[in-house]
């Protein structure tokens, strides 16, 4: 996959239903930073907040700093945000259908379908390419969630407790029930790249996310370039 320079933006494929996916690049830093929302088009906290955050940036407004990178998904699943729904077109959860080691077929809820097979989605195969062409320090997921909280996988306890000195949320190693073929299992826990999946409070309101989560979200952005980042597997 190629990358785009800092301050172009590129498609980097589409959707099932035929939606563009977009990357941009922001700064030329030595480290890069993968920051991704609309995951699961229903929550629109979060996709709202990284189309926020870009735009903060290009203006000016907000700067990652000379150290970083910063590589941005607005919608990974342009097909569920445009409908306002959890899964892709294929009503598929593409955040259990990566091809993790605990990856599984069954389902008891359809919100849950991890698909026919492990990263059969057009989105999810995106994912994979993301994530090995940047081989980023770290990444961040916005999501939402009536129980807000910052969801880290991977040796980030100390990451996460930097954005919550910010936001106010809690930490939380497990967000309380099994996530198989999720970003955090298979970047945080089998790859050992840092990830935080940020829960932002379902049903905030934009402004009131902004506020709460701009600057939180930058200092994790920035975290590693004063901090030692955890040994790779």
């Amino acid at each position: 996959m190629n990358l785009p320079k800092s301050g172009e933006t590129i498609i980097i494929g589409k959707s099932i239903d035929g939606r563009e996916i977009a990357l941009s690049a922001y700064g030329s830093g030595a480290l890069p930073i993968l920051l991704m929302g609309g995951v699961h088009g229903d929550e629109s906290e979060g996709f709202l907040l990284v189309e926020r955050f870009q735009e903060a940036l290009a203006q000016g407004e907000l700067d990652a700093g000379d150290a970083v990178t910063l590589y941005v998904v607005p919608r990974m699943n342009p097909d569920g945000c445009a409908n306002l729904r959890r899964t892709n077109g294929r009503n598929v959860d593409l955040n259990r259908n990566l091809p993790t080691k605990d990856w599984s077929g069954e389902f008891k809820n359809v919100r849950y379908y991890p698909g026919a097979a492990a990263g059969s989605e057009p989105e999810s195969e995106l994912t994979l390419q993301l994530v090995d062409a940047i081989q980023p320090a770290a990444i961040f997921s916005m999501h939402s969630y009536e129980n807000a909280m910052i969801n880290f996988n991977g040796d980030c306890e100390d990451l996460a407790t930097a954005m919550s000195a910010h936001n106010k949320l809690p930490p939380k190693g497990d967000i309380g029930y099994p996530t198989p073929g999720s970003l955090g299992t298979y970047t945080g826990w089998e790859r050992a790249i840092p990830t935080i999946t940020l829960e932002i409070l379902r049903g905030q309101e934009p402004d009131a996310v902004w506020k709460q989560h701009a600057q939180g979200l930058l200092a994790g952005i920035q975290y590693y370039t004063n901090h030692p980042r955890p040994a790779a597997k």
